[in-house]
């Protein structure tokens, strides 16, 4: 290891075991007047990682004892390293190994052989971070990796100190957890930019309404950018001796949380908006470790919800089985947008719940009958409906995707048979879009089924792409007619240069096969343009167009008014 432990000037950590690379990269980084520090494996270069607290870490990812990404791993997992920019090295350039990369937490990557100037730009991005919207710095201190930076609340670590300090002076201490319900339903329902201020907003009901009910109260955030929250709070000198009395205060919280954000978020439906709330004390027992006993009582706490939330789920499972025996659901269509023109390509023919129920939204509707066994009862029924809809519509010449789990193509000749005769009428006009990738057991049999479709003029098209390894196995083994690119990488698309790679990657790969790409869950016009930018060709999400049960309301003019008010 090599520098001046006095200097002032930014720290750059390389960690490679090659001193060809090493000077390399040296010499690439003097514009930026830098201290560079170096080291040959992995071990070293976390213990001088969490020594220094470099500003950006380049690391080798086969490096020997410990590779880059067990490295990142390292220091993204703990607070007062999380914030080191980590930068991986490597020659090794395929997607697999960038998804690994981005789910280690890498903040870029930087593959053999080096231009020059992507290595000064990259490095120099990284170095140069400017706050976002809120005015905090984007992970590149602990600070934001102990406060949650949606609702701006230190998470448990920050005030573990203090809480230890609480239980030895108090004896004893009250916990509330916290739990929203529907997470999922939600954020797939009005999206993730929805979600962050309906949660942001139940975290600023939280703190004020916790204070006055509970003496000296700290609310938490579970952690970093999580959904859940714990309340903190002295119990001793006040009357809790009524049997159920920290149920009953965690009741009446919740009681008040929902009545705010129903009046808050009004568009919501009222079935939405709801929260699990467990409660539990803790009683100092100097023989046990403080922070033992503070986590085992948050466990307690969280361990209460869950018995609500398995009472949750028996309720959801007797409301599916009454939906599915009445035949309660609504088919909708998502406008598909040209990148470049702004204009109505086709739609995703989409299957929601009733608008009273826990069920209106797609995501929530299918997961859980996934989960309980009703997949095929729910499927049969939307299909049905899906095709007297499709009889009712002009198609105009528009494209329609149809989403198809995988397992399906078995267990359901018929109705396919059925709703392939339909589409085979109108050729080119409709796409079965594949998920559930996991089901295919057989690709070789698979894709001759799917060439079976395909003569009937039907399209493929595959889901989620990039979500994982096994998505781009799928890609490769069935060569679909559209590649749909998955939301997690969508979603901060034009600040993540490794989401970057892979969208491109993606892109590329399209190209080679033929087929068109799709982005989907576009919130933002920062997210339109990356996407735009990166070469994909058509895109939807609510940006555009939420689903709707008519097709009209997605033409042309629709999209392009949308984003004319979006720049004005």
């Amino acid at each position: 290891m090599r520098g001046s432990n006095m200097s002032e000037r930014p720290v750059i950590l390389i960690a490679d075991d090659n001193e060809d690379v090493v000077a390399l990269l040296r010499s690439f980084l003097k514009p930026l007047d830098c201290e560079i520090l170096t080291t040959r494996d992995g071990e070293e270069a976390l213990v001088v990682a969490q020594t220094r607290l470099p500003a950006v870490a380049l690391l080798d990812v086969m490096m020997p004892k410990r590779s880059g990404w067990e490295v990142c791993q390292a220091l993204k997992g703990v607070q007062r390293t999380a914030g080191i920019a980590v930068v991986l090295v490597t020659g090794r350039g395929e997607v697999k190994d960038r998804l690994t990369g981005l789910q280690v937490g890498a903040d870029d990557y930087l593959v053999k052989p080096f231009d020059r100037d992507q290595v000064v730009n990259r490095i120099r991005a990284l170095l140069e971070r400017k706050p976002d919207r809120r005015g905090s710095e984007p992970a590149t201190r602990s600070e934001n990796v102990v406060f949650d930076r949606t609702t701006s609340l230190p998470t448990v670590p920050i005030i573990l100190d203090r809480l230890k300090e609480l239980l030895i002076e108090q004896s004893e201490l009250g916990i509330v957890f916290v739990d929203i319900e529907q997470i999922e339903s939600i954020e797939a329902e009005h999206g993730w930019a929805f979600f962050d201020e309906f949660l942001r907003r139940a975290g600023e009901v939280l703190t004020s309404e916790a204070k006055p009910r509970f003496r000296n109260a700290m609310v938490a955030a579970q952690r970093v950018a999580g959904t859940s929250f714990f309340i903190f709070f002295e119990t001793r000198g006040q009357d809790l001796s009524q049997e159920n009395a920290f149920d009953q205060l965690a009741n009446d919280l919740r009681e008040t949380l929902i009545k705010n954000l129903r009046e808050r978020f009004p568009k919501m439906q009222s079935a939405m908006i709801g929260f699990f709330v467990g409660a539990a004390r803790i009683d100092y027992r100097p023989q046990i470790r403080l922070e033992r006993q503070i986590y085992a009582g948050m466990q307690t706490a969280a361990d209460a919800v869950r018995d609500a939330e398995q009472q949750r789920k028996k309720q959801l499972t007797r409301e599916l089985r009454d939906i599915i025996r009445r035949k309660r659901i609504t088919t909708l269509f998502q406008p598909i947008v040209r990148a470049r023109e702004l204009t109505v390509f086709g739609y995703e023919i989409l299957t929601r719940g009733p608008a009273n129920s826990s069920f209106r939204n797609s995501d929530m509707l299918f997961a859980f009958a996934r989960e309980t066994k009703l997949a095929w009862a729910l499927e049969a029924i939307a299909l049905d409906n899906a095709l007297r809809r499709l009889r009712e519509v002009d198609l105009l010449d528009r494209k329609f995707l149809l989403n198809l789990e995988a397992e399906m193509f078995g267990e359901s000749e018929l109705r396919i048979h059925e709703m392939a005769t339909f589409f085979a009428e109108h050729r080119e006009q409709f796409v079965f879009e594949l998920t559930e990738r996991a089901a295919i057991e057989d690709y070789a049999v698979f894709r001759r089924l799917l060439d079976e479709f395909r003569e009937k003029g039907i399209e493929v098209a595959i889901d989620d792409a990039g979500s994982g390894y096994a998505s781009l196995e799928a890609i490769a083994a069935l060569s679909p007619d559209y590649i749909k690119v998955t939301k997690s990488l969508v979603s901060t698309l034009g600040t993540e240069p490794i989401k970057q790679d892979l969208v491109k990657m993606l892109v590329d790969l399209a190209g080679k096969i033929g087929a068109k790409t799709i982005a989907e869950g576009i919130e933002t016009v920062e997210e339109y343009e990356a996407c735009r930018d990166l070469g994909i060709d058509l895109l939807q999400g609510y940006f555009f167009a939420h689903p709707q049960e008519q097709l009209s309301l997605g033409d042309e003019e629709v999209a392009q008014c949308r984003m004319s008010a979006s720049s004005s």
